[in-house]
């Protein structure tokens, strides 16, 4: 008897797990019936939506944020109500951008940088006022122009280059870039220990559109409001755009996909014939996603380092100042070591700056906060001269991206990770973009999110 009760037991289970995934169980009004459903309303995510109504499909957006916009933040003074972006600071001058912005009547501007610099070793607080790094991308564009492939996605000849599996501090020896180390590491924030990932994750991450634009025209918003785009984006997508929600359970197959989304409101069943996924496709996102073997043996080969944005006041740093991070160890090209702030940036509001954190892997927020107020506290007595610190750093607002650069070690780069990876496109109807698929870069993901709307839109 007890064995029967157990079995009955376990097939009442069965039932109540089956069950989620029927529309009987839900209110009329808890299910949603799409052609496409998306899953992250980043930049990707965002881009992809829109365009897909665009070809007359009916789409869903479930995000995680109650807003749109991944790594675009945005920060209003309560007291001057001026805008400040302290994520996303500006795009590449691709066609794909300036008609994104257009689509919303958003006018663009040459984005531009109105500060003194100055260098620092964060860690000693010691200033170094007449010492500047090169920034000659000149000897680094040659090798960009080895591997133009790199700029568009993962199609990796066969077999790899061997330079792209070097660890990067290797590459720059090789090739005597040690003058341009230091450049190459403040422009790919986020990559974690850049000296130790492999070179083509670094020629991703400071690839040649991204070069072209530290000499070239960048583009931001006209109001310097970045978020402006993803605003209205939300306002257009309207119910269709589930916010504050994640997934709690998934089933997928060739027939469609259905999404159990756990919403501030309770839980709504999502069937769609397609799924695009534009989140980080880690393990730790996607195990809800009933993966088979196939999947679940590439997502869990994900290692990931993280990047988190502080905007703060109170600190007692001259104005009109950006400071960046520069070590003192020439044996390390002058890189600093994480975790460290990259760089402390002025705002248009006096007072007011916001910085760029790096790590590793996925640190507390209160240990990268008190990191970040002590490393400005010993900045700020060096530029003052003074052994005291009375003022306390008020944080006014704090972001983290975890995970950040998703990476693969040099044997599974080789061994053909990312063919595997690209050849799930499709499979259970399931496409993904995003960073993972591409690089960070909002322009070049646009592009590539393009290309995938046709197959889509089918």
């Amino acid at each position: 008897m007890k064995f029967l009760a157990a079995l009955l037991s376990s097939f009442g289970l069965v039932i109540a797990l089956g069950g989620q995934f029927d529309p009987e169980s839900y209110d009329r009004d808890d299910v949603v019936t799409r052609d496409i459903v998306v899953v992250g309303g980043g930049s990707t995510g965002t881009y992809a939506a829109i365009n897909l109504l665009d070809l007359g499909q009916k789409v869903v957006v479930v995000e995680q944020e109650s807003v749109l916009g991944g790594h675009t933040g945005i920060y209003i003074d309560p007291q001057t109500n001026t805008t400040i972006d302290y994520g996303v600071q500006s795009f590449a001058n691709f066609s794909v951008v300036r008609e994104f912005f257009a689509r919303f009547h958003i006018p663009l501007v040459r984005f531009s940088v109105n500060a003194s610099t100055i260098y620092a070793d964060f860690e000693s607080g010691e200033l170094f006022l007449n010492s500047t790094p090169s920034y000659d991308f000149d000897a680094y564009k040659a090798h960009l122009n080895r591997y133009p492939y790199l700029s568009t996605g993962w199609d990796l000849p066969d077999p790899v280059p061997e330079d792209l599996l070097l660890p990067f501090g290797e590459f720059i020896n090789k090739h005597s870039l040690q003058d341009i180390a230091y450049a190459i590491w403040s422009s790919a924030r986020g990559s974690g220990d850049i000296l130790r990932q492999p070179t083509v994750y670094i020629l991703k991450a400071v690839d040649g559109p991204f070069v072209k634009g530290l000499s070239e025209d960048t583009l931001t918003t006209e109001g310097h409001n970045n978020y402006e785009l993803y605003e209205k984006a939300l306002r257009e997508l309207g119910p269709d755009a589930i916010v504050s929600s994640t997934v709690i359970a998934a089933q997928r197959s060739t027939d469609g996909v259905k999404l159990v989304v756990k919403t501030p409101n309770g839980k709504k069943l999502i069937s769609a014939s397609k799924l695009l996924v534009s989140v980080p496709p880690n393990l730790e996102n996607m195990e809800l996603f009933d993966l088979d073997g196939r999947e679940n043996g590439l997502f869990q080969r994900f290692n990931h380092s993280a990047w988190n944005i502080a905007v703060v006041a109170n600190t007692s740093l001259p104005t009109s100042y950006r400071f960046l991070n520069i070590g003192t160890d020439n044996g390390t090209y002058r890189i600093p070591q994480l975790p460290a702030i990259y760089s402390i940036n002025p705002t248009a509001v006096k007072g007011i700056f916001y910085v760029w954190y790096g790590v590793s892997q996925a640190a507390a927020e209160a240990d990268v906060k008190a990191d970040i107020s002590t490393t400005i506290e010993r900045l700020s007595r060096a530029i003052d001269g003074s052994n005291e610190r009375t003022r306390k750093v008020r944080f006014l607002t704090y972001k983290s991206h975890t995970p950040f650069q998703l990476a693969v070690s040099i044997e599974e780069i080789e061994s053909g990770f990312y063919r595997e990876l690209q050849a799930l496109q499709g499979y259970r109807s399931t496409w993904y973009t995003g960073a993972a698929f591409l690089s960070h870069h909002a322009g070049q993901l646009w592009n590539f999110t393009q290309a995938l709307l046709p197959s889509l839109a089918a």
